[in-house]
């Protein structure tokens, strides 16, 4: 229930962010809340695999997932690329 306020108003804003430097991204977006984790199970096995994490058995990850509350937030941006704002980007 954490991410009720998306169910009431699926407006956002995606910051991506450089650490390193000055350079971000801003993107407006729609999000959708996908609670369904067995659903998602492949993109989150993506995730772990992508960052060198161990990934756990099917039954074992959607255990872990569930016990941890966790929901994949899918954004979709709402302009085309060239009306993002950018900083630090050439």
């Amino acid at each position: 229930m954490k991410y009720a306020i998306f169910r009431r108003d699926s407006r956002a804003q995606l910051l991506i962010d450089d650490p390193t430097g000055f350079r971000a991204v801003l993107v407006p977006a729609t999000v959708e809340t996908r609670e369904d984790i067995a659903a998602e199970l492949p993109r989150f096995r993506a995730i772990r695999e992508k960052y060198g994490m161990t990934v756990p058995g099917d039954e074992e990850h959607l255990r872990a997932l569930a016990a941890e509350g966790r929901v994949l937030l899918a954004f979709t941006p709402d302009q085309p690329l060239a009306d993002w704002t950018c900083w630090g980007l050439d």
